[in-house]
């Protein structure tokens, strides 16, 4: 193999590794971001939650019932994905 050769080989490994790089850093930053986002979502289900259980105004049954599916299955994706939890 020629000199040539072989720093053309090396510069275009070069840029696949930066590519892939790249790629990761904006795959964990959006990991970052939608761990954010769940953790807002689950705040907010968590705030109204409490709300409506707490209130002295009615609400459909419905409504409550789906609150808590919500909660619910935002607690387990939080202790799943955020949190590192997996139960058996």
């Amino acid at each position: 193999m020629l000199e040539g050769e072989y720093l053309e080989l090396c510069n275009d490994l070069k840029s696949k590794y930066d590519t892939i790089t790249n790629k990761l850093k904006r795959i964990e930053a959006m990991e970052i971001d939608m761990k954010k986002d769940m953790a807002s979502a689950y705040g907010v289900v968590r705030l109204l939650d409490h709300l409506v259980s707490n209130s002295h105004n009615s609400y459909d049954n419905e409504v409550m019932v789906l609150i808590e599916c919500l909660r619910g299955l935002l607690s387990d994706c939080m202790d799943k994905h955020i949190f590192n939890m997996d139960f058996v």
